[in-house]
């Protein structure tokens, strides 16, 4: 029931942003869409490339950030040399004008089988941030909406792809992201869920790590305040840094990666992740999360 109720909210968020996109341009994302799905399941490299450019960012699920198109295609072509693909679908939820730009976010699903595996249905979420005057991809990023387990999937080779660089800003607005992100990464720390929550927008999205679309106030919160709830788990050390900021006409896009050390008890570990982080103003003039997709490497 709460996740009929959860999509009911959506489809009425979709109604009102879509009715702002121009048609042709959701005609375009759609047809992409569709010639997208044809050429991953039919392992055409060439004709997935067609939207990316050599600035593109792309951020896959379990594998780290590739910038330009030689970097993405060699993901592409990796995954299908591993993978066969019976099946591909993309599913639009919301598309946001943001003047010189679009965001789209949906849901994908993919049938796919690596050798001597049993098919696997890889299912989860998406975002695509669109250069509105070239229709061209300027970031992407996907994950999933449960745990998998790794094999299941192909095993992506980052051993050519460099470290993601530190984005040093001169210039306020970035600086003051950086000051958000800050606060965020105190919060996640000393395991402040609640307050975590409220670095969102009341009608913000969040896209995270094995976790279906939470919508609104009331998602996020429960989400955070047990995701973050103090326990024996402990956050040794952790860092949140920028990689690259595109400044819209209606939001602030901001590329981001992190690694987390922790520890509970004689287990200790190390995530790293990456993320799209599209900040806006409130009503008091704050930077919130409006929209935020976050995945592991």
């Amino acid at each position: 029931m709460k996740l009929s109720f959860t999509f009911f909210l959506l489809a009425i968020s979709v109604f009102a942003q879509e009715s702002r996109i121009n048609a042709n341009l959701r005609k375009q994302i759609e047809d992409y869409n569709v010639s997208f799905a044809t050429s991953f399941s039919k392992g055409k490299t060439d004709d997935l490339l067609k939207a990316y450019t050599d600035e593109s960012v792309l951020m896959p699920e379990h594998s780290r950030q590739r910038i330009g198109k030689k970097s993405i295609s060699d993901f592409y072509k990796q995954w299908k040399t591993q993978a066969s693909i019976n099946s591909y679908q993309r599913t639009i939820l919301e598309l946001q004008d943001f003047g010189n730009y679009i965001l789209e976010i949906g849901t994908f699903k993919e049938d796919l089988n690596l050798k001597e595996q049993k098919p696997f249905d890889y299912s989860g979420k998406y975002m695509i941030l669109w250069k509105k005057s070239s229709m061209k991809i300027a970031s992407e990023i996907w994950g999933a909406n449960a745990y998998f387990d790794d094999r299941f999937v192909p095993e992506i080779n980052d051993a050519s792809v460099p470290e993601t660089k530190e984005y040093v800003p001169s210039d306020k607005l970035t600086k003051e992201v950086i000051e958000r992100n800050s606060s965020i990464k105190m919060l996640v720390q000393n395991r402040l869920g609640a307050e975590h929550a409220k670095m969102f927008m009341p009608d913000a999205m969040y896209l995270t790590y094995y976790t279906p679309i939470l919508l609104g106030e009331k998602d996020i919160t429960t989400y955070f305040v047990e995701h973050e709830k103090p326990g024996t788990l402990v956050i040794d050390q952790i860092s949140i840094k920028t990689s690259g900021i595109i400044f819209t006409q209606k939001a602030i896009v901001e590329f981001g990666f992190y690694s987390v050390d922790w520890s509970d008890g004689d287990k200790k570990g190390n995530v790293k992740g990456k993320s799209i982080n599209v900040w806006k103003r409130n009503t008091d003039g704050q930077l919130m999360l409006f929209r935020q997709m976050v995945n592991h490497d």
